[in-house]
């Protein structure tokens, strides 16, 4: 029994739908294992690329090679830029590749509006974004419109926002070259391809494929570039998040950098300011001392964690700042300090908030503050010095003004008594000539005394040691405490002792040490008071020696010796200023000025001059 023709065309038909069926399955499988072949090549191709440069060459040419065109271009977005910057170029017919620096060639909008605007009124030549993405992933909002059929058309005159795509903008068939960013004027109409790369969180960039006007691109090309471009977006997105990574730690690097240079740099004003400079924290004690405030003798390390209040004497002026306490803000500060040697020393104190500290904080709540100290111990010294030598020099005056005064009556009488000389008896003549005898006396004291009371010019002359001692020496007999004082020489044989300075200097720095000695021997009986007077050659230099056999000093006493306005005298009779003057005198001519002694053992002055050339006194 066969079958009846209805019964056979109705298999005939399901036999043509099943194979309709199964050849489409075959068709989409085959397209499928294509698809699946092509993500495999584009994830080989891209998967080692760690820099967007080998990135955008091995995806540039992958595209070349998978869908024929005459060059691709590669156009990123910079977050910090308006527009988009080309960055990439590939050009098939000679396999070149250049790669462009970061915002070197910018690609504006208003590029991309003019071909989307251009294309649009062609006749027949609509503009289409396809691709799977919605308008939320495009990130279009509401500038995507709907159009007939699953495709959408975008309007170019609503898009006012930056450039956000996220699908394949295909059918650019006959555009001006202008609109390719690798396109030349000369050249004729284009037909491009606009390939957007996009993650769901944001645009990174546009591929644009362009080819000869009449070879428009297929929607089989569409498909194999919506492929390549998802596998695109991931990589390009990774390798920008790296770049972003490198530049953000570059940029940290190099701040790291300035901020360490910088820091050096304060830390060396810091350590080599004139002042000393503190940091203490809101206790008051130190956290940060500079090189300068070793000047006081205590390290750095012994200071560090010491309550700087309590170092300073109490006074009215410090009253305000009780201990355990910061120090008062914005104030200038007078106050004392012992340091280590047990000297005392006037500090001038300035204080601030330290904003910016260098020292850290125990927390970031913590204040800390500054404080800058000078030392006016020398500089009191001085203008008390000053002030003394301008009472010498007002001295000095003065001497020269009753030596003049008293050289006129003086010389009246000693010219009388010259006259009587010739009419008086033997009696009278006798004491005419004892008068006579001490107005010439008295006329050499007085010369003296303005010599040594007139300052000295700074005349350098070539100066016989041996010749001068015993002129200036001889002229202290008659001096009170100096009448007693034996005074030896002790001449080595290795002369001329000639030195090179000026004669008042010389006088002046060894009636001091002489004074002094006599000083300091006054009542002494036994030894006798003896001053030793000695000379000697040691090289290039003449060494001046002058020893006592007095009761000595002690080591601290020694130390200070040359300090101005130190003295072991009772107050008003010594200034203190005597052996600091001396030796400002001596190193003046290059010289040096050398005290020993010890408690019984007497003082030991030893004075060393350049010998002089010129051996004429």
């Amino acid at each position: 029994m066969g079958l009846d023709k209805s019964r056979f065309t109705e298999l005939q038909a399901k036999l043509d739908i099943y194979k309709s069926t199964l050849t489409e399955i075959y068709e989409r499988y085959d397209q499928k294992l294509e698809e699946l072949s092509l993500v495999r090549r584009v994830g080989d191709a891209l998967r080692t690329t760690q820099t967007v440069e080998s990135l955008a060459q091995a995806l540039m040419a992958l595209v070349a090679h998978e869908v024929e065109v005459d060059r691709v271009s590669l156009l990123t977005r910079d977050p910090q830029c308006p527009g988009l910057f080309l960055r990439a170029a590939y050009y098939s017919d000679r396999e070149e590749f250049v790669f462009y620096p970061d915002n070197e060639k910018a690609w504006s909008e208003e590029s991309l509006r003019s071909a989307l605007a251009e294309a649009k009124t062609l006749e027949n030549n609509p503009v289409f974004l396809s691709g799977s993405s919605s308008a939320d992933n495009l990130g279009l909002d509401n500038q995507v419109q709907d159009n007939t059929g699953p495709e959408k058309t975008i309007d170019p005159d609503s898009w006012t926002g930056q450039v956000y795509l996220g699908g394949l903008i295909r059918d650019l068939a006959a555009v001006p070259a202008r609109l390719d960013p690798l396109g030349q004027s000369s050249e004729g109409p284009r037909a491009l391809a606009l390939v957007p790369l996009a993650t769901r969180s944001k645009p990174l960039g546009l591929l644009v494929l362009s080819r000869p006007a009449g070879q428009d691109f297929t929607p089989e090309n569409e498909r194999m570039l919506s492929i390549m471009a998802d596998q695109a977006s991931a990589a390009l997105s990774n390798v920008l998040l790296f770049d972003d990574l490198s530049r953000v730690n570059q940029k940290i690097l190099a701040s790291e950098k300035r901020a360490r240079e910088t820091s050096d740099y304060l830390e060396r004003l810091l350590e080599t300011a004139n002042d000393a400079i503190l940091i203490l924290d809101e206790r008051g004690l130190i956290v940060y001392a500079n090189r300068k405030a070793g000047q006081w003798g205590f390290g750095r390390q012994d200071l560090v964690g010491q309550e700087f209040r309590l170092l300073l004497e109490p006074s009215p002026e410090l009253a305000f700042w009780e201990p355990g306490q910061p120090p008062p803000v914005d104030r200038v500060l007078e106050a004392n300090l012992t340091n280590a040697q047990g000297e005392r020393r006037a500090l001038l104190i300035s204080t601030s908030q330290a904003v910016g500290s260098p020292v850290a904080a125990p927390s970031p709540e913590s204040s800390s503050f500054m404080l800058m100290v000078s030392d006016l111990t020398e500089r009191r010294q001085l203008e008390r010095q000053l002030l003394h030598s301008e009472k010498l020099a007002s001295i000095g005056l003065l001497a020269a003004g009753v030596a003049h005064e008293v050289g006129n009556p003086l010389s009246t009488i000693s010219g009388y008594a010259q006259i009587l000389v010739s009419g008086a008896d033997d009696e009278s003549k006798e004491y005419l000539a004892a008068i006579l005898e001490q107005t010439t006396r008295i006329q050499k004291i007085l010369k003296e005394l303005l010599d040594y009371s007139r300052p000295a010019q700074g005349l350098t002359e070539t100066l016989s040691l041996p010749e001068r001692l015993p002129r200036i020496l001889g002229m202290l007999g008659s001096q009170k405490g100096l009448a007693r004082l034996t005074i030896k020489y002790d001449f080595e044989p290795l002369g001329p002792y000639l030195v090179a300075m000026d004669r008042d200097h010389l006088t002046q720095v060894v009636i001091i040490i002489a004074m002094n000695a006599a000083q300091a021997m006054d009542g002494q009986t036994e030894p006798e008071p003896t001053l030793m007077v000695g000379l000697a050659r040691e090289g290039a230099m003449v060494v001046l020696r002058l020893a006592d056999n007095g009761p000595g000093m002690s080591e601290r006493t020694r130390r200070r010796a040359f300090d101005p306005f130190f003295t072991t005298k009772a107050p008003g009779q010594g200034t203190g200023l005597g052996l600091a003057i001396c030796q400002r005198i001596i190193d003046s001519y290059h010289g040096r000025l050398e005290l020993t002694s010890a408690p019984g053992e007497g003082a030991a002055f030893a004075i060393y001059l350049p010998a002089a050339t010129n051996e004429s006194a």
